[in-house]
């Protein structure tokens, strides 16, 4: 027996039931339905019979394609890492106006789907890039750097300290205030 010849059964049980109670609200109370369900099953009984009461298959519908072409998300990608300062509609307009029409959602869900979503991100990828193929490092890169180095150095001190006056290291207690 199958899963939808038991729910068939239940339907036809239900409304033998509230022919027998003679109380459709009783009987829709005891199986937890609604009465509207439980009209709705007896007009399908009486249209269709028995078999009326089987589950309706559903097909799943139609929606939007998953991902887009790769020619529009190298567009997309390529004009968002040009211009990272652009939101998704700006990018949208653009490409518009390229004859690539693209709706800003689309655009926004692809970049976000790439790790580019925001401003900070399209302009991290930027500044990685930079660093890594000409060694230019931005003046944010430099300080993040020298903090770094500075943490570094106040980790190594405070871990000397702690490791005279206790057997536990100062790196495996964490060191606050370093931030990396």
């Amino acid at each position: 027996m199958t899963l939808e010849d038991t729910v068939q059964r239940n339907r036809l049980r239900i409304l033998q039931r509230a022919q027998d109670l003679g109380n459709v609200s009783a009987a829709c109370r005891e199986a937890g339905i609604s009465r509207t369900l439980y009209y709705q099953w007896k007009k399908r009984l009486l249209l269709y019979g028995v078999d009326g009461l089987h589950p309706r298959r559903t097909a799943a519908r139609p929606g939007r394609p998953v991902q887009l072409d790769t020619t529009k998300e190298r567009r997309i990608v390529a004009m968002a890492l040009t211009w990272p300062t652009w939101g998704p509609q700006r990018i949208s307009d653009q490409s518009q106006i390229e004859g690539v029409t693209v709706s800003a959602t689309t655009v926004w869900r692809a970049l976000h789907r790439l790790g580019l979503g925001t401003r900070a991100e399209r302009l991290l990828v930027l500044e990685v890039h930079s660093a890594k193929t000409t060694g230019l490092l931005t003046d944010r890169t430099r300080r993040n750097l020298a903090r770094r180095k500075t943490c570094r150095v106040q980790a190594e001190g405070l871990a000397s300290l702690y490791a005279s006056t206790r057997s536990t290291s100062a790196t495996s207690r964490g060191l606050g205030g370093c931030g990396g």
